[in-house]
């Protein structure tokens, strides 16, 4: 297990943990707004014993830089982008939890060539309807002095009551860590994004696991990527990584052997 800080082309300065070995695919693990690598921790270990897992920082997050300016998902999917060709991988398995699922199909729309696969674990992949004003008045909450009580507010409706009530509180204040100018320019370029586009040029085989209820329409998520499959834990509100790493990573396995990675 290595940690290497990797610079990127606008002087950002990235932490990645590099570990693992084998002879499947990478995994390039991709975590959420206002998380860190630690939030992927059950599945780098599950899978570092069978294949190289890199797992970073992103920008403002965890020990990575945290400048005023670009967050957009561009600019972050061009950092995992930096990041492969830093390490010299070969194409990776892009594995994203939440906003990180959303990275990791701009990457591969962006430079395809750097990914063999997708998997999105309760990402909001496309746009649902009237996300773009209930972010609005979002955002001038977050924007004021008072913002952790608007990010708890948004945050809290992640959890279900089958949630463990203590890892539920350590990731609302792992969470609360962030710096407010990358919260605000996060939730603004969500605001922002649409999927579709890069979802319907998407050629390598598609993963998307959701909780008991889905953050987008499948049906419509189907019929932009054919290739699509999908799962659904039991028991778990949106940090499903940490609260049934079981059942993600046995979804997550079974991708990979099916599609030959």
């Amino acid at each position: 297990m290595e940690f290497r800080a990797i610079t990127t082309s606008d002087g950002t300065q990235i932490s990645v943990l590099d570990t693992g070995g084998g002879g499947g695919a990478p995994m390039l693990l991709i975590h959420g707004n206002s998380c860190d690598h630690t939030f992927l921790t059950p599945q780098c270990e599950f899978f570092a014993p069978t294949r190289r897992v890199i797992s970073p920082d992103l920008r403002g997050h965890g020990a990575s830089g945290k400048p005023h300016g670009d967050y957009s998902f561009t600019r972050m999917a061009d950092d995992m982008a930096e990041i492969c060709l830093a390490l010299d991988l070969p194409p990776v398995v892009a594995v994203g939890h939440s906003m990180g699922g959303m990275l990791a199909v701009e990457l591969c729309h962006r430079h395809p060539g750097l990914v063999a696969a997708v998997a999105g674990l309760d990402s909001t992949l496309l746009t649902p309807p009237g996300r773009p004003s209930r972010i609005m008045s979002l955002l001038d909450g977050l924007k004021s002095p008072a913002y952790h009580k608007y990010f708890l507010h948004y945050f809290e409706k992640s959890f279900e009551p089958t949630d463990d009530p203590d890892r539920r509180q350590a990731i609302l204040d792992h969470m609360l860590k962030t710096p407010q100018h990358v919260i605000v320019s996060l939730f603004e370029q969500w605001r922002l994004a649409d999927g579709a586009a890069a979802l319907r040029a998407l050629a390598v085989p598609l993963l998307y696991i959701s909780t008991s209820k889905p953050r987008m329409d499948v049906t419509q998520l189907r019929e932009l990527c054919p290739q699509l499959a999908t799962g659904q834990v039991v028991g778990s509100g949106h940090f499903m990584t940490l609260e049934v790493p079981e059942q993600v990573n046995a979804m997550l396995d079974r991708f990979l052997w099916i599609n030959g990675l």
